[in-house]
């Protein structure tokens, strides 16, 4: 049974996994005011999100012909299975994430105000990072600025995650400004309880059944963490260890992630002769506890919104090299890292290569970084200003 005197709150994403979207709606899902709202979540398949969600609690609805390809007839059914949702819910709010559900469910729930005579439910979209940022033919490009104005025409409110998207969207005419609103991601400092440095490089060596740790921890760790696929840029990352191969650095790569990449990064591995400098590691639940292992964060992505690996490897105090897109330079300045052009494995062997000689440096930009990511990125923030946005 439902308290009529709260607000009730349906969160849909496409995807049941635990990447940047869905620890997005699983912050705001777990950490609302209980007392004032009721939290529904709704995603496609029965992933590491959906079971966080029901270990604590909240009624979770899996939509069972969601899928991240375009498949009409299951879209179709993804439209009724979420029109039949906010008819059984009747939320105020319905808070959608991703660009696939964010079409399918802007569209349920705008029939689904006819349908009810309930004009004052609330649609809420958040982007988180524009599709039409990645590497892609003009045609494709076209269309998906035209599907994404679509999708937001559906919504009353916008948030974007860093401003570069808010702009970006205001620059290319996808949608009122006054629809749109930045609220950067958010992270809460007392959640994360990373191993220590030791405890946590041992374990990973375990797991890349690597032996004779004691030679291996004379190297400099190099990591990034991310799901393997081509916008995250691994590929570029795997060329800039070739050069600094070349050059006799002392380095080991641990590359973190799941995803459908994982072959063909496997493979560029294995032709550059280099397995026993960079090592895959799938899968691993829990990455960000792992991240005191690394002594400098990378992160080579082609495209992002506001990537939660940098906020934790910024609370882990690492040092970081970045690419310059989307809202990273909104996270790292002059003081707190270093940005590189993206698709630029030259740049990134040169900059990793000077923070590798410099450890002085590489303490003070962790440091810096810390004290940023702290003052300027934490949960409650995050939460105040979503929350705002729903009343």
């Amino acid at each position: 049974m439902t308290d009529k005197s709260k607000r009730k709150i349906l969160y849909i994403i496409t995807k049941s996994v635990w990447a940047g979207a869905g620890k997005y709606v699983y912050d705001l899902a777990t950490n609302l005011d209980k007392n004032r709202f009721e939290v529904f979540v709704a995603a496609g398949g029965n992933g590491p999100l959906a079971q966080k969600i029901k270990e604590v609690g909240i009624p979770y609805y899996e939509i069972k012909n969601f899928q991240r390809d375009i498949n009409f007839l299951k879209e179709i059914f993804s439209y009724f299975e979420i029109l039949t949702l906010l008819l059984k819910i009747r939320p105020d709010v319905v808070h959608v994430n991703s660009s696939k559900a964010g079409g399918i469910a802007g569209a349920a729930v705008w029939d689904y105000r006819f349908l009810t005579l309930n004009f004052k439910v609330k649609t809420i979209f958040t982007a988180h990072g524009w599709a039409f940022h990645e590497s892609r033919k003009k045609w494709q490009i076209f269309l998906i600025k035209l599907f994404t104005k679509i999708t937001c025409f559906y919504y009353s409110k916008i948030i974007c995650v860093s401003e570069f998207d808010r702009l970006s969207a205001i620059k290319n005419h996808i949608a009122p400004q006054r629809k749109l609103i930045t609220i950067h991601n958010g992270i809460d400092v007392d959640e994360y309880k990373f191993l220590p440095r030791e405890i946590a490089q041992e374990k990973l060596f375990e797991m890349c059944k690597i032996s004779h740790m004691r030679n291996f921890t004379q190297n400099i760790i190099i990591g990034t963490i991310g799901e393997f696929t081509k916008n995250k840029g691994q590929k570029y990352l795997i060329d800039a260890a070739e050069k600094l191969k070349i050059k006799k650095l002392k380095f080991k790569i641990l590359i973190i992630g799941w995803g459908e990449e994982f072959e063909n990064l496997k493979l560029k591995i294995e032709n550059l002769k280099l397995e026993e400098t960079i090592f895959l590691i799938k899968d691993l639940a829990s990455p960000s506890n792992f991240l005191k292992a690394f002594d400098i964060f990378v992160l080579p992505s082609l495209k992002e919104g506001l990537p939660y690996t940098l906020l934790e490897a910024g609370l882990a105090e690492l040092p970081i090299v970045a690419t310059n897109i989307g809202g990273i330079p909104e996270i790292i300045g002059h003081d707190e890292g270093i940005l590189v052009e993206p698709a630029n494995p030259d740049a990134l062997a040169e900059k990793i290569e000077e923070l590798m000689k410099n450890p002085e440096r590489r303490k003070t930009l962790g440091i810096n970084l810390w004290h940023k990511i702290v003052a300027e990125f934490s949960l409650d923030k995050m939460l105040n200003a979503t929350m705002t946005t729903y009343e």
